[in-house]
């Protein structure tokens, strides 16, 4: 505002001085020469044509340095003027630019709904495929079809990334890892391709390591899955091993994570080592044709690691290997339990784990209705299908299902509006409605579980979708014969220790011991479902280790009711766990050497 008065006021301003300036110039020339005339007239003109001409000179000066500083304001006019044209084509670019990266994210957005909703079809049918009775060659076919999807999927969520970095969108959720937990993860996902290229798969983790560090879990995967995946991709020979070690602080409470992932792979030359770092650019893309990628993945990493506040390095020979140098500083130590990479041990999915319920599934796709009458198909319960909102409504008004599944983007009537029309309907206030959306907008997903009884992104898996239901169905009844063994029944099956098994199960109940002093009463008073379930996980892992079936079907049945949210259920399991201790104990000590 100010610069815009000062641009109207100084130009008008600096031409009237000037004209005036110039004006007074010629006025006064004119003035002196007919003044001169007259003097010359006089009585004594040689007395006065020295001061005149002194006056004369006087005003030209004046006159001089007017037109002088009106030439002046006109250049400084100028210069302001050309300033302001460049700030106002700055800005021009700025909003362009800002209204490109807009409409890229809205693009990209679009672009992954659409591919998301067909991939939730893919995925799920050949997950409904792999339980049947299909031939070696099928099942190959089938892992074929699920993998592929997977990396496609894969391949949408790095775009859909790296446009929420360059947005600034990119959120960071920290949580307590272990990073133990983490490696083992990582073992577990490139452990198989490691065997097939015979490459030694190798992890080594510092002893001070602390249990918990509280960071980004997903996206610290994330970074090292990708770094993993392009070790074992290059690598023809040798070995990839990944270290992880720890620099604690003063205090002992927060410190450096250092992660190094290196391999014995083809190597990057060093005038490419910076150059892999930018988005869609391989180090050789003739001598990596045969070998898949889009060249972004370490774009992420690098730009996910400067988030998390840390630093990415890498060194590189070619012909001998490349070492990628990860490091986080100021990373604080959690108090709490960390929340575990694998997938928790339990029984496979079973939708008659619930009391028979109908459900009414809103969706526009017909592939996706047709996969959710597959799910449910040899269950006891009913599906009642829509295909828009409108639709869904008709159906409302002939009964209330237990839970509705509500597709977001519809014709004719989208599911936000039909959550509106359904909550205006008093006998459908409490109905639990689940959103079910492709959608990957920024902060969508926040939005929708303020709005929705809960949420789903697609595609989904099963267990996914068990979850959801979980949080609104009731769990079948004895009666239907669906219920996981008791604790009690846990308890009574476990036989005496085998005479070579015996040592094993004696350190076994050394730990269990120490679980009961540490963790468990914290579960026990806290029934917190998350935590049970880690901890389920962890005496599932000690039970196979040791060899231990009634652990580990305790530990499966533990992870069933917290799967479930059946919380009665999981606190009385909790609180069996001293008796199962106990009874592993006894188990273990009748078969120490009596002696003689």
């Amino acid at each position: 505002m100010i610069y815009r008065f000062r641009h109207a006021i100084i130009g008008p301003l600096a031409i009237f001085w000037l004209i005036v300036t110039m004006a007074s110039v010629v006025t006064g020339a004119i003035a002196w020469s007919r003044f001169s005339r007259r003097v010359e007239a006089s009585a004594d003109p040689e007395q006065f044509r020295g001061s005149i001409n002194q006056l004369q000179q006087i005003t030209w000066v004046a006159g001089l340095l007017g037109v002088g500083a009106g030439l002046f304001a006109l250049y400084f006019y100028r210069v302001d003027y050309r300033q302001e044209r460049a700030r106002r084509e700055l800005l021009e670019e700025k909003l362009h630019a800002e209204q490109a990266v807009r409409e890229k994210s809205a693009f990209l957005a679009n672009m992954s709904h659409e591919i998301r909703s067909p991939m939730n079809a893919i995925l799920g049918f050949s997950e409904l495929l792999e339980p049947e009775g299909l031939t070696p060659k099928q099942s190959q076919y089938v892992r074929a079809i699920r993998d592929s999807g997977a990396s496609l999927l894969q391949l949408i969520n790095d775009i859909l990334d790296l446009s929420k970095l360059e947005a600034g969108k990119l959120e960071l959720h920290p949580d307590p890892t272990d990073m133990r937990d983490s490696c083992e993860f990582l073992r577990t996902v490139f452990g198989q391709q490691a065997v097939m290229k015979s490459l030694q798969l190798q992890f080594e983790l510092s002893p001070n390591l602390p249990r918990a560090l509280l960071l980004d879990r997903l996206r610290l995967r994330q970074v090292l899955v990708n770094l993993l995946g392009n070790a074992i991709k290059f690598t023809e020979r040798g070995f990839v091993k990944t270290r992880v070690s720890w620099q604690s602080e003063e205090n002992g409470k927060a410190g450096t994570l250092l992660i190094d992932v290196q391999d014995t792979g083809i190597g990057i030359p060093a005038d490419k080592l910076e150059e892999v770092f930018q988005p869609f650019v391989q180090a050789d893309s003739r001598r990596t044709a045969e070998r898949e990628g889009t060249g972004i993945g370490l774009t992420i990493v690098k730009r996910v690691t400067e988030l998390m506040g840390g630093s990415l390095a890498v060194d590189s020979t070619v012909g001998q290997g490349t070492t990628f140098h990860l490091r986080l500083p100021d990373v604080p130590v959690s108090g709490l339990s960390p929340v575990g990479d694998h997938a928790e041990p339990g029984r496979a999915v079973d939708f008659d784990d619930f009391a028979p319920a109908v459900l009414l599934v809103v969706d526009d796709n017909q592939a996706n209705r047709a996969l959710m009458a597959g799910i449910f198909e040899r269950t006891h319960h009913r599906v009642v299908f829509a295909s828009n909102g409108q639709e869904a409504l008709d159906h409302l008004k002939q009964g209330r299902p237990d839970v509705v599944l509500l597709d977001i983007r519809m014709p004719v009537m989208d599911g936000r509006t039909t959550l509106g029309q359904i909550r205006k309907q008093a006998k459908m206030a409490s109905l639990p409605v689940i959103a079910v959306t492709a959608s990957s907008k920024p902060g969508e997903e926040h939005e929708l579980q303020a709005q929705f009884s809960g949420f789903i992104r697609k595609p989904f898996s099963r267990q996914t979708l068990f979850l959801a239901l979980a949080q609104f169905l009731q769990k079948a009844s004895p009666a239907d014969g669906l219920e996981s063994p008791s604790a009690g029944e846990t308890l009574q099956s476990i036989p005496t220790a085998a005479p070579n098994q015996a040592a094993q199960w004696r350190e076994l109940a050394l730990e269990l011991r120490q679980q009961q002093a540490g963790i468990w009463p914290i579960l026990r008073d806290s029934l917190a479902v998350n935590e049970t379930r880690t901890f389920a996980h962890k005496l599932f892992l000690l039970g196979q280790s040791a060899q231990c079936p009634p652990l580990a079907t305790y530990a499966a049945a533990l992870t069933t009711f917290a799967d479930a949210y059946a919380i009665g259920q999981m606190e009385h399991h909790l609180a069996a766990f001293p008796r199962l201790v106990e009874s592993i104990e006894a188990a273990s000590a009748q078969t120490e050497p009596q002696p003689v």
